[in-house]
């Protein structure tokens, strides 16, 4: 562990071995928003990158610290990563907080999700669960 942190009520404990589902749902998200994206359905994608990004960083906590975040705010990860996973860059940082910044408008506003915004979502989502897959590896293996 990186810097200094202290439970609270926004993380939950969770088992090291937990690690590897929440990895294999951001690899299950992250081929959804391919597919979707292949299938003209840049909505659909869009909201499964946003998904895949939100689990490969539940992977990495999980593996490197054993906690999640359970805060309503989704973007309380982006500390919990830099204060606990070691890996944890500013590449990730910025590909993260840029699919994290979408959610709720993607998720909950009337606004359509470009073709091109789609894509780089779920490219972005794509460097995620490869960099989460290095984080389960490093930690576990």
């Amino acid at each position: 562990m990186t810097g200094r942190w202290m439970k609270s009520d926004e993380t939950r404990a969770v088992r090291r071995s937990a690690a590897r589902p929440y990895l294999a749902k951001a690899r299950e998200f992250h081929g959804a928003a391919r597919d979707s994206l292949a299938a003209g359905k840049p909505n659909a994608a869009g909201l499964a990158a946003i998904h895949t990004g939100i689990s490969a960083a539940d992977a990495a906590l999980v593996a490197s610290a054993g906690v999640r975040s359970a805060s309503r705010d989704h973007s309380a990860v982006l500390t919990l990563l830099h204060q606990l996973v070691p890996e944890a860059g500013s590449a990730q940082e910025r590909q993260l907080r840029g699919i994290l910044a979408l959610k709720n408008e993607i998720a909950y506003e009337q606004r359509l999700v470009a073709k091109e915004e789609a894509r780089t979502l779920v490219e972005n989502a794509g460097r995620l669960v490869k960099w989460a897959q290095t984080v389960v590896s490093a930690h576990l293996d």
